[in-house]
């Protein structure tokens, strides 16, 4: 296991260790060192912009924090549930509850000329922190979860779209999706995770990883994994289940995934941990072993950094971590 650590503790100073960074050809790399590089109050997604990360919240509010230190600053606010944010160039996106938004990116992370790009976002009631990101054709893709534990939801409920960077044009690329808070790349397909249902017990249903197959679907509320859902046991899906191409333990909570050059381009998940279960599970950071185009595996990679909520890499190769619980930004370096 490749397993780095950062003490349980107050965020008020800086935490440092020796760890041993062991990569995707399995050779030692040397010391890795760990910060809390800023603390941001109910931290969630992250985007990596040139020297800048960006961080949406659980709030109305956005953040900037630059690699080189020095603490968040505040840079967008008058949002319900900022958590997505994505960016190319030198514009910035932002996901909420009911919006997508554009910024044009200034200096040191300014952000300047705010527009809706797209309103009246799908009520996602319970399930609704938006995902987003920009794909290798330079769409946007945003997650709409469903609005209950199991239930057969309405209209773009329980999907992830597409749309161009105005807004327009916009494509229901999956559905039957659950709840997913994390999509990436690798290969030219897009992998995402989906949560999968509470109330039956603890090892059923896993956590999913889906590979994206445009317009496909991907079988909740009548699946969780291979898993007849409670309520729809006998019920005849409308399509065809794209099955996951990987299972989680149930109730880790798998939310941002992202894949990691300077891991081979291997995955790290953001685990933000299970609150339905006799035994707590997640709470951290798994690396998830491709062999073949495939995923094979997934190990612990990090502990003890709160729960965790979405992973992305620095431009040396650093691994980033968003705790929300803890209101921080973990940076892991070698």
């Amino acid at each position: 296991m490749d397993v780095f650590s950062s003490k349980a503790g107050s965020f008020s100073g800086r935490m440092r260790f020796l760890a041993l960074a062991v990569l995707a050809s399995g050779v030692a790399l040397g010391p890795a060192r760990a910060d809390v590089l800023a603390r941001v109050p109910a931290a969630r997604e992250m985007a990596v912009c040139g020297d800048t990360v960006f961080v949406g919240t659980k709030g109305s509010s956005v953040y900037a924090v630059p690699l080189s230190g020095g603490g968040a600053r505040r840079v967008a606010r008058g949002f319900s549930a900022a958590n997505g944010v994505a960016c190319t160039g030198d514009r910035l996106f932002v996901a909420s509850r009911d919006s997508v938004t554009a910024f044009d990116i200034g200096r040191g992370g300014a952000l300047t000329g705010r527009r809706d790009i797209r309103r009246g976002l799908p009520n996602s009631g319970a399930h609704s922190y938006r995902y987003i990101a920009v794909g290798p054709d330079s769409r946007l893709y945003v997650s709409f979860g469903s609005p209950c534990n199991i239930c057969r939801p309405r209209g773009l409920q329980g999907t992830i779209v597409s749309m161009n960077q105005d807004g327009s044009d916009l494509r229901r690329v999956a559905w039957g999706v659950r709840n997913s808070v994390g999509f990436d790349w690798r290969g030219g397909t897009m992998y995402f995770t989906d949560n999968g249902a509470d109330g039956m017990g603890d090892d059923i249903p896993p956590d999913e990883l889906n590979a994206l197959r445009p317009g496909g679907f991907y079988g909740f509320p009548y699946f969780g994994g291979q898993t007849r859902l409670e309520g729809f046991e006998d019920a005849s899906p409308p399509e065809r289940q794209i099955p996951p191409v990987f299972d989680f333990q149930a109730h880790v909570a798998a939310l941002g995934i992202h894949f990691f050059r300077s891991l081979g381009g291997d995955a790290l998940v953001a685990q933000h941990g299970s609150w339905d279960r006799s035994v707590p599970v997640g709470y951290q950071v798994v690396r998830v072993r491709f062999r073949g185009g495939r995923p094979v595996s997934a190990t612990t990679f990090l502990r003890n950094v709160g729960r965790p909520v979405d992973v992305k890499e620095a431009p040396d190769g650093s691994v980033l971590v968003s705790d929300d619980a803890g209101g921080a930004i973990h940076i892991f370096r070698r």
